[in-house]
């Protein structure tokens, strides 16, 4: 039987197994589904599911700590195949409401049931929401979807999407798009599986992820043309179906990131051991740096756990945007320092700090991108 318990138990020889490869995978630009099936060996995807359908998902409040321990530990492993599972947890919370008002009840507990059952039988999910110009703001979104007179919630989508992380790796996506004939854009979801990327059947990649950092997220883009889409089957709620996650999704964000200065700190903190023993041991400004660094790893830290308390006790979402954009600029700065230091070395394929630095500043481009999370933390700031 699957528990949490051996599910946490088990991550850290998943990362040890990724982190003897690390060389490799830093250089790799997709993912691979060799990944994704030994996560599923240790049962992870299960994390997502309610207990009550045969997963391991109680609360946010039970359940938030154990998902963001589990990608932080990974993520010391190989933080883009997290980032990209991660999505998994996320876009699943709709579907963890137990009920919806009438007349939707019968037909969200039949979907609900089939998007769990899916799960069971070996699915991941992923998300493609992003459209190029939307600066991340998805009340943006200009992607349309037409009733395919075929079901209640059967559709067809047109437009471009970007940033679907896991592209590939994923049976399932979700994503917002615009009803014909209504103002608001709502949330659907695609299975994407079997499906090729040539246009043929509405799925056409227009440009394979090639990041800077976090390589191998699959973080493709895509023109839909017509193709198949399923509404959610409660319909006009998007808003609080996204918000049952409780702000689950900036948590988990962070975590990734603060596993990535775990690795970092852990590879160079022997270094500077060393550097202290010989002759003529640190240089000023070397020790000042490491200190630095020492320093925002703490506040790092306290900015983790801080968010976890935050869904553990339901409050503060202010206050997970902040220690989501508080951990973007202490982790930037704090791998900075560390490629500093370390010299130009950090700069060689067999060092992994340059790699590491760019992984880092992926946290402040994940929702929300940097401009409009700091609307938001303006506009909050002055709500109270």
């Amino acid at each position: 039987m699957t528990t949490i318990s051996s599910i946490l138990e088990q991550a850290p020889v998943v990362a040890a197994e990724w982190a003897e490869g690390r060389a490799d995978r830093q250089q790799r630009t997709k993912g691979d589904p060799a990944d994704y099936a030994r996560l599923a060996e240790i049962g992870v995807p299960l994390m997502a599911v309610p207990t009550d359908l045969g997963g391991t998902w109680e609360s946010i409040e039970q359940s938030a700590r154990p998902i963001c321990s589990l990608l932080r530990t990974l993520a010391t492993g190989d933080p883009s195949i997290t980032l990209a599972s991660a999505m998994h947890h996320l876009v699943l919370s709709s579907w963890r409401l137990p009920t919806v008002p009438e007349p939707y009840t019968a037909g969200w507990i039949e979907q609900r049931n089939a998007v769990f059952d899916s799960v069971h039988s070996g699915c991941w999910w992923g998300t493609i929401v992003s459209e190029p110009g939307s600066g991340g703001d998805t009340a943006r979104t200009a992607s349309v979807c037409e009733p395919d007179g075929v079901s209640d919630f059967g559709y067809r989508i047109s437009g471009q999407k970007h940033f679907g992380s896991g592209s590939g790796l994923t049976s399932f996506m979700t994503t917002r798009a615009l009803a014909a004939g209504e103002a608001a854009p709502d949330l659907f979801f695609m299975e994407v599986r079997n499906h090729p990327w040539d246009g043929s059947t509405g799925l056409k990649l227009t440009a394979e992820w090639r990041g800077h950092g976090m390589k191998s997220t699959n973080s493709h883009a895509f023109e839909f043309a017509n193709f198949p889409a399923t509404r959610v089957a409660w319909p006009n709620h998007q808003a609080e179906l996204m918000g049952a996650n409780g702000g689950l999704g900036a948590a988990a964000f962070l975590s990734v990131i603060v596993g990535v200065v775990d690795a970092a700190m852990d590879y160079v903190r022997p270094r500077i051991k060393n550097g202290m023993a010989s002759d003529p041991g640190l240089r000023a400004y070397q020790q000042v740096e490491w200190a630095h660094a020492e320093q925002e790893t703490w506040l790092i830290g306290q900015a983790w756990e801080g968010a976890l308390r935050c869904l553990e006790t339901n409050t503060g979402r202010r206050e997970l945007l902040l220690a989501k954009e508080s951990v973007a600029r202490l982790s930037e700065d704090c791998l900075g320092r560390l490629c500093k230091l370390t010299g130009g070395s950090a700069y060689t394929r067999y060092s992994p700090l340059s790699v590491w630095y760019d992984d880092v500043r992926a946290l402040g481009y994940l929702r929300p991108p940097w401009a409009l999370a700091w609307d938001q933390v303006f506009q909050q700031s002055l709500a109270e």
